[in-house]
């Protein structure tokens, strides 16, 4: 034997161990990497399902919304000519929009309300009164969301759920006698509406309450812009709906005469010497009463400031009133307008004419008003007095030719007049001897006379135009 470093420093072989025991333990790495990487690519893959589903389910709830507020928007009265939908009058009419499905898929069963009568869905209705329309929405971006079915609120009784115009209170009686004016309650509604993105579908059922514009005739006089009392003007008030309808001086004389404008410029409310408002006078948001009121007569109440301007939107015509053309009264004529709505692109009375109504009487007006000669003779009450709630004129716009409309308004006639007047892009203009009893919303009104101006207090009973819908509750359907 020779030592290490005797034998050339070589050195005896290092001893091994079993065979193949590198081997298997580099399998098991291998396979304990693979089921790593499986459950890896597993977990990430129902990570990406999941966020799937959910953007899906979120992208469903957003187009059912949209569906929702397609429906919203086409029920408006100021929905565009050619989308707009009809609200039925009978508590089975519904109204579908389809978007990406059809009207056999809707009846197929896509609806599982569909075919059910109102309030709890559980017996089975004819659809004559059922309706479909196609969504506004097209081309490439278009979003196809579904279906949506408009329809009336209805209470458990079976019954259609109104607003009240006066109170805003929920009422099932669809119309109501204010001042011997018929007046409308706008319907409640429902809107349910199927979302769908892939294969999630969603679907929502808000509830829709109408929004009423303020009553139009407030205030004894309301302008726009400008108001002014010149000569020997003067505002009082009383209700014709007490002491027989009739106006005395002494026994029912108010003084709620008001006068008011959205204007806030100096001389917005202007009283010439001799003038009187017997009430307040009332200046536009953010004026100053200081400036916009040049006071040279008598306000025999407060100034004031509005706290918003007044939502006056042209009146929209009726559906299916037709136009008559002008109304003109000359000489020594007499036309009677008996109890109803009527449109006429003009009205002009001259000479000794006088039109006669009897009766309550709308009048529509998409031209000047030139009320001369012996005026207008308004149907009177049960003891013979003329009342103003018994003819309302509005100063319109053609709804097929916009630049057709109400500028002028004049009020002349000999005789004494009774009524309310809306024209809120006119000049309002009421001049001569005779007194007027009622109301005026115009763009400018200007008082000139010796006989008065005489609110009528029960006008401010007539509640204001359909302006839309606004979402008051919301909710989701199960499937």
């Amino acid at each position: 034997m020779c030592r290490q470093h005797e034998c050339g420093g070589r050195r005896p072989p290092h001893p091994v161990g079993p065979p193949g025991v590198v081997l298997v333990i580099t399998l098991l790495l291998v396979g304990l990497m693979m089921v790593m990487s499986t459950t890896l690519i597993s977990l990430s893959s129902s990570d990406y399902l999941v966020a799937t589903n959910e953007s899906r389910s979120i992208q469903a709830l957003f187009n059912a919304d949209a569906g929702t507020e397609e429906a919203k928007m086409r029920v408006s009265p100021n929905a565009p000519t050619g989308v707009a939908i009809p609200i039925g009058t009978s508590a089975d009419w519904r109204a579908y929009i389809l978007s990406g499905t059809t009207q056999a898929a809707v009846q197929g069963g896509l609806d599982s309300a569909y075919a059910k009568a109102a309030p709890n869905y559980t017996g089975s209705e004819g659809t004559g009164n059922y309706t479909y329309y196609n969504t506004v929405q097209t081309g490439p971006n278009a979003i196809q969301w579904g279906w949506a079915r408009i329809e009336h609120l209805i209470d458990a009784g079976g019954n259609i759920v109104y607003q009240d115009a006066v109170t805003g209170k929920a009422t099932t009686v669809a119309s109501q006698m204010v001042g011997g004016n018929t007046v409308y309650n706008p319907p409640m509604l429902v809107v349910t509406a199927e979302g769908i993105r892939g294969p999630v579908r969603r679907m929502i059922s808000p509830n829709y309450r109408p929004i009423v514009s303020p009553p139009p005739f407030k205030n004894a006089i309301h302008a726009k812009k400008k108001a002014e009392l010149v000569g020997l003007a003067w505002t009082d008030s009383y209700d014709s709906s007490k002491n027989n309808g009739t106006y005395d001086p002494i026994k029912n004389r108010g003084y709620n005469g008001k006068v008011s404008t959205d204007g806030i410029a100096p001389g917005a409310i202007y009283l010439e010497t001799n003038s009187t408002i017997n009430g307040d006078a009332i200046v536009g948001p953010g004026g100053n009463p200081a400036v916009a009121i040049t006071n040279n007569g008598t306000i025999n109440g407060s100034t004031a400031v509005e706290p918003a301007a007044q939502d006056l939107p042209p009146s929209p015509i009726p559906a299916g009133l037709v136009n008559q053309g002008p109304l003109s009264i000359a000489g020594k004529s007499t036309r009677v307008l008996s109890e109803g709505t009527y449109w006429f692109s003009s009205i002009s009375i001259t000479g000794n004419g006088l039109l006669q109504t009897t009766g309550v009487v709308t009048i529509y007006v998409t031209g000047d008003i030139d009320v001369g000669g012996n005026g207008i003779m308004t149907a009177t009450n049960k003891l013979g007095v003329q009342v103003p709630t018994n003819l309302v004129i509005h100063g319109t716009v053609d709804p097929a030719n916009p630049s057709q409309k109400t500028t002028t308004v004049k009020i002349h006639g000999n005789g004494d007049f009774y009524g309310a007047v809306y024209a809120p892009d006119a000049a309002v203009e009421v001049y001569g001897n005779g007194a007027a009893f009622g109301a005026l919303v115009g763009n400018t009104a200007k008082i000139n006379g010796n006989g008065g101006f005489h609110y009528d207090e029960d006008l401010g009973n007539l509640g204001g135009s359909l302006m839309g819908f606004s979402r008051y509750s919301w909710r989701e359907v199960a499937f």
